[in-house]
């Protein structure tokens, strides 16, 4: 679903031509999924939390991403920079008021908390709590009272990551690649693992190496996304990951960049270890400090 919908993405650039292709993939792949639950119940109540709480989220959070783009692209001023701008900070304002309505679970979401799982997440569980103050309609074979929060959380946390990009992008110029003169002159393109580049990124930022420290982090990560041909829309995920390493180093791969650049250096200078002074050694030769 989730190479369909890149897909899409790429090659749709009329926006209800987007959503609805963009939807009628999820919705499609949203339908073998309930196929298969009504053929293969969960085998235990641990199983149908998990799959509310986090498997139906990764399906239905992209759904309300998608619409909640249209809306936000078709409403977007056809006007100057500083409009836009206006437009975009206006709607950050919107969804962090309306994520202050939940903070309760939006905290319990964020933190990954447990201890509520079987009220939120199990069917059949009835909510009556001003922890909960909106909840659509539900389907009680395929729902429950949190699952549909959850996956609203991370459309939020999507459509914030997409419109911290358009700002970035507003007065910006056309992608211009590198490309190295000669016969077999090929542009660079970042092959190295998507989770480095990010440490990368937010390396560059929290030194201030840009602008005197001035760049932002968003226009940071847009800057590598275009010279390095990839996308780092879900970068704030991924700093999530780098946060929660238990075996890695939180910084691996600048620790790894840091490892192999000295050894490349000590490998020019001819550095060698020193040797052990023999014991009948009582100091220096003359000329030796």
């Amino acid at each position: 679903m989730e190479d369909e919908l890149a897909r899409i993405a790429r090659e749709q650039t009329e926006p209800l031509q987007r959503m609805t292709l963009a939807l009628r993939c999820i919705r499609k792949a949203l339908s073998r999924i309930f196929d298969h639950l009504d053929k293969h119940p969960f085998p235990d109540r641990k199983d149908e939390i998990h799959f509310f709480k986090v498997v139906k989220p990764q399906f239905y959070g992209p759904y309300l991403f998608e619409i909640m783009r249209y809306h936000l692209v078709t409403g977007a001023p056809v006007g100057d920079e500083e409009q836009l701008r206006a437009y975009y900070l206006d709607e950050l304002r919107f969804i962090q008021r309306d994520l202050r309505q939940h903070t309760f679970l939006y905290q319990y979401y964020r933190l990954g908390a447990r201890e509520l799982d079987e009220l939120y997440f199990v069917r059949g569980v009835s909510v009556q709590s001003v922890l909960i103050p909106e909840v659509p309609e539900l389907d009680q074979n395929f729902a429950t009272s949190g699952d549909y929060l959850f996956s609203k959380f991370s459309a939020y946390e999507m459509l914030q990551e997409y419109i911290a990009q358009a700002l970035a992008n507003i007065g910006k110029p056309e992608r211009s690649v590198y490309i190295r003169p000669g016969r077999n002159r090929k542009p660079l393109k970042w092959t190295g693992e998507l989770i480095n580049s990010v440490e990368l990124g937010y390396g560059i930022w929290l030194s201030g190496q840009l602008n005197e420290g001035d760049a932002s982090l968003a226009d940071i990560i847009y800057w590598l996304s275009e010279s390095l041909d990839i996308d780092l829309s879900k970068h704030t995920g991924r700093f999530e990951e780098i946060k929660n390493r238990k075996i890695l180093s939180q910084t691996h791969f600048i620790d790894r960049m840091r490892d192999t650049l000295r050894k490349y250096i000590d490998d020019l200078n001819g550095f060698q270890p020193l040797r052990k002074r023999k014991a009948n050694r009582v100091g220096p030769r003359s000329g030796e400090e």
